[in-house]
């Protein structure tokens, strides 16, 4: 069984988003480290490798969520309401997802100016 065509584009969509906001975390923590190599001891960058981490457990979390609900659906017998559920919890981590990119996009900016 295959995932039905009016919510492939939303999981989709929900992939890429994360996968973008990994990457965008990734390359924070690596502008970030050479900053905190620099000044090891400033709170505001200890801060932002603490967000920034954060954010990295989160989008693992959301994932694992999105994979085990796409799971569910793939099962044999799902009846169409549960798959309208899953679908509306799979929106509604697509709505939250661009805020955590924005805001780790924000810190990225400030890291990548450091020297």
């Amino acid at each position: 069984m295959s995932i039905p065509s009016d919510i492939r584009p939303l999981v989709d969509a929900l992939y890429q988003i994360l996968d973008d906001t990994e990457r965008q975390a990734t390359q924070g923590l690596f502008a970030l480290r050479r900053g905190m190599s620099l000044f090891p001891e400033n709170e505001i960058l200890m801060q932002y490798f603490s967000s920034l981490t954060n954010f990295q457990f989160c989008i693992a979390g959301v994932r694992l969520q999105a994979e085990n609900i796409v799971g569910n659906i793939l099962m044999a017998g799902v009846p169409d309401e549960d798959v309208q559920k899953a679908a509306d919890y799979l929106a509604a981590l697509l709505h939250l997802a661009p805020e955590a990119k924005i805001t780790i996009d924000k810190v990225v900016k400030r890291l990548e100016v450091l020297p």
